[in-house]
């Protein structure tokens, strides 16, 4: 993409999509492997990715679909690993702690969590949030329905309504120190009411760019560009509406647009301890 005024050359964005899924999708629809993402991220100039396992969002175990992501993409730099989780069943911490110290013994330094299936209550989901936030490990935050009505692999999107974001609220701020992100939300009406309000009252939580051309403008133009981090939601959209998206927008300059294009992610996994 030829840079104009506003929009630089995308290649000096070095954009990392924080959303892409991997693996056979149950309903015949366009699918991934690691091979493929490569060729797709070269097209549209995507530097790195985020890749979670279709497999660890929709089949439990989830440790099983999260350990072959690693094999999948083993030796590709380009693509980070990121292990989909839900809270242990049982009231145990060492079980939380446990999980998170596994995952970051096998180098992955992001994780999914899947407040669709296990509900954003404190209670529930504290112990994991807990080991997380102490490790420093960023949260993608996935509300999204595993399975379809008919029984077949749902996509990433979702629509958190305003009683799912006040549990979730409650979450944030008894972790402080956890940065969560609101991953691939939206819907036909878009993002629930309390998402920008409560944005402004809770520093730790964030929202990347997928399905919502606008939203993310109003985020950025209120609270900065450091709440708002690029992302496709690759297989189930064209890159380049969200490539372009941020590239050609007219209120932003440079620094901003590379915060949101991959400096705000690596940031966060730089920190991770």
């Amino acid at each position: 993409m030829r840079a104009t005024r506003n929009a630089p050359n995308v290649e000096a964005l070095k954009l990392l999509d924080t959303c892409v899924t991997l693996g056979r999708m149950s309903y015949g629809g366009p699918s991934l492997t690691a091979e493929t993402v490569l060729s797709v991220m070269d097209k549209h100039d995507i530097a790195e990715a985020l890749v979670h396992n279709n497999e660890a969002r929709t089949v439990l175990p989830r440790s099983r679909g999260n350990r072959r992501l690693l094999e999948w993409i083993d030796g590709m730099e380009r693509l980070h690993p990121v292990w989909v989780l839900n809270p242990p069943p049982t009231p145990d911490p060492r079980n939380a702690w446990a999980m998170v110290e596994e995952m970051l013994d096998a180098g992955v330094r992001v994780a999914r969590l899947m407040m669709g299936v296990a509900p954003p209550l404190l209670w529930l989901w504290d112990d994991l949030c807990t080991a997380l936030e102490a490790h420093r490990v960023p949260c993608l935050l996935d509300f999204a329905a595993t399975q379809d009505y008919f029984g077949r692999s749902a996509s990433t999107q979702s629509n958190p309504d305003d009683a799912a974001m006040d549990g979730l609220r409650e979450i944030c701020l008894a972790h402080p120190k956890l940065q969560m992100i609101l991953s691939h939300v939206s819907g036909g009406l878009g993002v629930a009411y309390s998402t920008l309000p409560m944005m402004y009252r809770v520093p730790n939580l964030h929202l990347d760019i997928t399905n919502i051309v606008d939203y993310w403008r109003r985020v950025v133009a209120t609270m900065g560009p450091e709440r708002v981090f690029f992302a496709t939601g690759m297989p189930f959209y064209d890159p380049a509406i969200f490539v372009s998206n941020v590239q050609y927008a007219r209120d932003l300059d440079v620094t901003a647009k590379r915060q949101i294009c991959g400096d705000n992610m690596r940031r966060l996994m730089e920190g991770v301890r």
